[in-house]
């Protein structure tokens, strides 16, 4: 799956418009609709905005994993313990 998919679905889960959630986000609606679309790549503090309103990895929202939230309890959650 990859980010647009992602992003559109976990917005659609919570019962929102592209403009509530853009408000929410801070950006415009019509870029939120490009990046569900996979016509634009958010940016990092995009990215990280959106996980961190849907409480999922940033990985997840890449659709690098399937895994919504990072393992706290693997090395790679606390490289520095």
């Amino acid at each position: 799956m990859n980010y647009g998919n992602r992003i559109s679905e976990l917005r659609e889960q919570k019962k929102l418009t592209q403009e509530a959630l853009s408000i929410t986000l801070g950006i415009s609606r019509a870029a939120l609709s490009h990046y569900e679309k996979n016509r634009r790549k958010p940016d990092f503090d995009t990215l990280s905005k959106l996980a961190d309103y849907f409480q999922v990895s940033i990985d997840y929202l890449l659709g690098r994993t399937e895994a919504a939230a990072a393992d706290e309890n693997s090395d790679t959650a606390n490289p520095a313990d």
